[in-house]
């Protein structure tokens, strides 16, 4: 019996060396769980709003813009509109754009050497032509 409660008493102040171990006072036992409850009830919250989220990403949560509201969307940021177009740009590669004077790429002028030549050039003139 006496062997019992010397277990029971060696085992009650490992309990309480544990405590003091972590905690300094029981109010500081209590403190510490209130705000480990707060912790878990934020990390809740935010699973389930992802969760939410997520399940929402599935059934198409994301408005479809009409052209006029993604257009201003995409004006107004500056990332996404310089994006866009240097995509275009690196699209047109190998079109000749007109170079900061404003003058076209001109063909080479074609001069006939015979009569065939000249004649040859003038129907295609005519009927390339537009009324």
């Amino acid at each position: 019996m006496e062997e019992e409660n010397g277990k029971q008493e060696s085992q009650g102040e490992q309990k309480e060396e544990l405590l003091a171990g972590k905690f300094k006072s029981v109010d500081a036992l209590v403190r510490a769980y209130g705000e480990l409850e707060a912790e878990f009830t934020r990390r809740s919250q935010r699973l389930r709003a992802l969760e939410d989220e997520r399940k929402g990403e599935g059934e198409g949560a994301h408005p479809v813009m009409d052209g006029e509201a993604l257009y201003d969307a995409v004006t107004k940021n500056e990332s996404v509109r310089a994006r866009v177009l240097g995509e275009y740009l690196d699209s047109l590669k190998g079109v000749p754009l007109l170079a900061g004077s404003g003058a076209g790429v001109t063909a080479p002028a074609v001069t006939p050497k015979t009569i065939s030549e000249a004649s040859a050039l003038a129907l295609g003139y005519f009927k390339n032509q537009k009324s």
